[in-house]
């Protein structure tokens, strides 16, 4: 499964021209992110948390896409700073979530980490709704 996830984002970058190089020993990064603070429909990142990010990591990509509307919310590139933590609106590059009316929308966001030669040595993403049920 790993194997077949590495060869279709190998796949995608070759054909994608914001996409870097990917390291055959790229690692797998945790992701957790909340929603908590975010306004709807407007600019800004949500507060993530980050795991398993190498040693070497000079920068972050961070990617939002909406499956409901098959929409790319953006991406954006961070220095990284040696914090897994991302706080809410350090980017606002990025564009919230902003579902209909009445109806959750499911969105992913993907972190990648990027060497020194912009090459990806780590990937992860997770999926949440928004809003969140209570």
């Amino acid at each position: 499964m790993k194997n077949t996830f590495y060869l279709l984002l190998i796949a995608f970058c070759l054909v994608s021209p914001s996409c870097s190089d990917v390291s055959p020993d790229a690692v797998d990064l945790t992701v957790d992110f909340s929603w908590e603070g975010l306004v709807p429909c407007s600019w800004g990142n949500p507060q993530m948390n980050i795991g398993g990010i190498p040693d070497n990591t000079k920068a972050l990509v961070i990617g939002m896409y909406d499956h409901a509307y098959f929409y790319d919310h953006g991406e954006v590139t961070i220095a990284y700073e040696g914090s897994g933590m991302i706080k809410r609106g350090v980017s606002e590059e990025l564009y919230a979530p902003c579902p209909a009316p009445d109806t959750p929308g499911r969105y992913k966001i993907t972190v990648k980490a990027l060497d020194g030669n912009n090459t990806v040595i780590g990937i992860g993403s997770k999926e949440r709704y928004f809003p969140e049920e209570k």
